[in-house]
């Protein structure tokens, strides 16, 4: 029995083991890298105590008095002031609380007297406004883990830290090789019975967004020992193999003998879904392959559901399931067949809308033009309009939790 879409990202899952190459990077040029390490704070944070609001350092028993001004502390100055009974301190936000001041009064709730005086509140709380050494984070505490990913929030707290160079995986190298006699590439002048390369910039484009580097080894004609010899090439130079063609079960489909001739392991060669059946994955010398269909639409539907996913393992990362909203169907939508079906769509404003109907075939490529986001369904049904329907966005979100993203 042919496996479904999350049982083949599951097998998949189990059979990579993720790449161990790491590297030392600028914290500037480490945006979506994976950490190759722990992390841990190297100082407190906040690392001193300090006001979160332009006011007064005060103390407590001056509450409802008329209090001297002594001197003034921006952020970034280091106090020359102390606070003492009938004195307060002028302060900025982020500034460090001077000696003897026991709570910061708002400007805004003080008033402004003659003489440099100034008259508190009636009622001031012991440590008001004052954000403490270490109250986010002690010296020595987990800041990140081997396997996160480095956004633009983990760079700013590791920046906090004094850090400016971090460990990372370097990046996977996934080899994209295009098969088929009718294709030919870009700037080059096609016959009326020849296709362009689509799907081998589909790829790269997906593949860089997603964090990785791919490597383009050109077209192979249908010919298995030509595509044997390139295979066996770009599984020596990267750490996974994608391939476009080739992979249905016809006399022309020559994928197949090229992968069984470098003695690849094959996981599974089909899959009960639609569009991208005759998907086929494995791995050869524990690099994991996974062969596509030739339609735009079939190689699209797996590379988010299945690819991209296992290859965020494979680089290392904790997050690689797919991640779903859930939205209400705008209109009535009717399924067909008996396998799973992957149907394009839009999603605004809490509501999502099968692209066209979800009437169209799996060699076009305009559908995915006008979608942003996809759902998955089960076998034959009618859902109706306001039914709540799990939708996975273009590119997939992807998660450390593992949940079920097929509608039933």
């Amino acid at each position: 029995m042919l496996p479904a879409i999350a049982d083949a990202l599951k097998i998949m899952l189990e059979c990579v083991t993720p790449i161990a190459r790491a590297e030392l990077v600028s914290l500037s040029g480490a945006l979506g890298r994976i950490l190759a390490a722990d992390v841990a704070a190297l100082r407190d944070l906040p690392p001193y105590d300090n006001s979160a609001m332009d006011g007064y350092a005060v103390k407590l028993t001056d509450a409802g008095k008329a209090v001297k001004v002594a001197g003034a502390i921006f952020a970034g100055d280091e106090p020359n002031a102390e606070v003492s009974e009938g004195s307060a301190v002028k302060i900025m936000t982020g500034a460090m609380i001077p000696n003897g001041a026991e709570a910061v009064v708002m400007v805004e709730d003080t008033r402004i007297l003659e003489g440099g005086l100034a008259r508190l509140p009636e009622k001031i709380a012991a440590d008001q406004h004052i954000r403490f050494a270490g109250e986010e984070i002690k010296e020595g505490a987990a800041l990140f883990a081997k396997g996160d990913r480095i956004t633009p929030a983990v760079g700013a707290l590791l920046a906090s830290q004094g850090i400016t160079e971090t460990r990372v995986f370097a990046p996977l190298k996934a080899a994209i090789i295009s098969s088929g006699n009718e294709i030919v590439e870009a700037g080059v002048a096609a016959k009326a019975h020849q296709i362009y390369n689509t799907n081998a910039a589909a790829l790269s484009l997906a593949l860089k967004e997603a964090g990785f580097e791919p490597r383009y080894f050109g077209i192979s004609p249908d010919d298995p020992a030509r595509l044997a010899e390139i295979l066996s090439r770009a599984f020596a130079e990267c750490d996974a193999v994608l391939t476009t063609g080739g992979v249905s079960v016809g006399e022309a489909d020559f994928t197949i003998k090229a992968f069984e001739a470098i003695g690849a392991e094959i996981f599974f060669h089909g899959l009960n879904f639609k569009p991208g059946k005759p998907t086929m994955a494995g791995a050869v010398l524990g690099k994991p392959f996974f062969a596509l269909p030739g339609n735009p639409l079939s190689g699209a539907a797996n590379l988010y559901l299945l690819v991209l996913p296992a290859l965020a393992k494979l680089q290392g990362g904790k997050m690689f399931y797919p991640n779903f909203v859930l939205a209400r169907l705008a209109s009535d939508l009717a399924v067909k067949g008996d396998r799973q079906n992957a149907i394009l769509g839009r999603f605004k404003s809490g509501e999502w809308s099968a692209a066209r109907g979800g009437k169209y075939g799996s060699g076009m490529m305009t559908p995915l033009c006008e979608a942003d986001s996809f759902a998955v369904f089960c076998g034959a049904k009618t859902y109706e309009r306001g039914s709540i329907v799990k939708v996975l966005p273009i590119p997939c979100d992807l998660s450390d939790n593992e949940a079920d993203f097929v509608n039933k």
